[in-house]
């Protein structure tokens, strides 16, 4: 039996400063602004090199949308992608290349929606980071995850309701996944944050926010987040116990104080700058995730994962992560004592891409309210292929391996968990 404690020797930080990041950054001059709800240029030294005839378009966008060439280099910049997919990380197993290919699909949607269909901080609109069928880079179906791009020149106000939520999270963040070793901040920055501890709700589970770059004065509503001079994306994440709810949440809506006027027609440098923004989104989110990926430890462990919190959530969500391998007739079984557990916790699969399986079929997330517990109050969840007929059963659902990650949202300490492999067949006697 095996307790695993012992921390990973790189934070994620360190992970992202190998990658090309989630955002364009600073190195040509060519001007991004509206476009991207995590940056503002392109760097010529970090751009992939399919991208770059979608920039040189920018010195006459017309001709690009008028001759369907935009499309065409849009179409030539995500080809080589594949490589993300279909490389060593898939492991040469056709299951896992084919939810790559999936997965790259998912991408490029969710790139046009955030970066060309919602990357306008004048004319702000809520967009879904993750849905059931768009997952990105370690989903939580427990969670909402809802973005909206903003400038630190703004002044917004944002109503939204958490109702019967475990918890929820707004967050401003400045700079992108990139991340710089030698700055003390790091890549990306979370500017400001307020919890369901600070946060004022009403009775309704309704809520209402100004972000702004002053103070708020006195007829502001009570909650207020601060902007900086780089703040250009807000986050907000709320937890659900019951999934049921997770569905059937209202999208926030935010309007623009300083500014009045409909949306202006779409142009071409838009469209272009979109298609730029979502072609290095996806290839920084994949190579950023490969890396992350390639820190592993043996099969069928379970380590802590430090992180420095400026990547993750703003009430330090700790995690533990590991790899679950098994064979048909195995077993993987987690046996701890919550202890001093925060209000909300879970365990949730995820394939070698971050992807959940089908969490709407299958038991693969299970948070403290739906687990059971012994008499002793000790928690077992047993991860396996097939139905054993035991409380808290994870199901592998047709995988070889699978990611298993343990969301723990409290100051409190993360629990002692032992773990074991054990055949199918020797688990009939947790049943006596």
């Amino acid at each position: 039996m095996n307790s695993n404690r012992s921390p990973l020797a790189l934070t994620r930080r360190q992970l992202l400063a190998s990658s090309t990041g989630l955002a364009l950054t600073a190195g040509t001059g060519v001007s991004l602004a509206g476009c991207a709800s995590v940056a503002t240029q392109v760097a010529a030294t970090t751009t992939p090199e399919a991208v770059q005839p979608l920039i040189h378009q920018l010195a006459n966008p017309a001709h690009a949308i008028s001759t369907g060439e935009a499309w065409v280099a849009f179409c030539d910049a995500l080809k080589p992608l594949a490589r993300h997919v279909t490389g060593p990380e898939s492991l040469a197993d056709l299951q896992i290349q084919t939810e790559g290919i999936r997965c790259l699909s998912r991408l490029v949607s969710l790139g046009l929606d955030r970066f060309l269909e919602h990357g306008d901080p004048r004319h702000p609109a809520f967009y879904d980071l993750q849905t059931p069928t768009r997952k990105y880079l370690g989903d939580n179906p427990d969670q909402t995850y809802r973005g909206v791009a903003v400038e630190a020149s703004g002044s917004y106000r944002i109503r939204a309701n958490a109702a019967e939520a475990a918890g929820v999270e707004i967050g401003v963040y400045a700079g992108s996944f990139r991340s710089d070793e030698d700055g003390a901040a790091g890549g990306r920055r979370l500017v400001d944050s307020l919890d369901e501890m600070a946060l004022a709700i009403e009775d309704d589970g309704s809520y209402e926010i100004l972000v702004s770059r002053g103070a708020p004065d006195e007829e502001s509503p009570r909650n207020h987040l601060r902007l900086d001079d780089d703040a250009n994306a807000l986050l907000i994440r709320t937890y659900y116990w019951d999934r049921s709810l997770r569905e059937i949440q209202p999208m926030p809506t935010i309007e623009r104080l300083d500014l009045v006027g409909p949306r202006p027609p779409l142009d071409a440098t838009t469209v272009l700058r979109g298609f730029i923004a979502t072609a290095m989104f996806v290839d920084g989110s994949l190579d950023w995730w490969n890396h992350f990926q390639g820190i592993q430890t043996a099969p069928n462990e379970l380590v802590v994962m430090p992180d420095d919190g400026t990547v993750q959530t703003p009430s330090l969500v700790q995690y533990m992560d590991g790899r679950v391998q098994l064979e048909p007739d195995e077993a993987f079984v987690l046996e701890f004592h919550p202890g001093d557990e925060p209000d909300y916790w879970s365990f949730v699969l995820q394939n070698v891409w971050g992807e959940t399986p089908e969490w709407r079929d299958r038991p693969v997330v299970l948070n403290n309210r739906e687990l059971e517990r012994l008499a002793d109050g000790r928690v077992r969840i047993v991860v396996a292929h097939e139905d054993p007929g035991l409380a808290n059963w994870m199901d592998m659902s047709g995988h070889p391996q699978l990611l298993l990650s343990l969301r723990w949202r409290g100051e409190s300490p993360l629990p002692e968990i032992t773990t074991r492999m054990t055949k199918l067949a020797e688990l009939a006697s947790f049943r006596s």
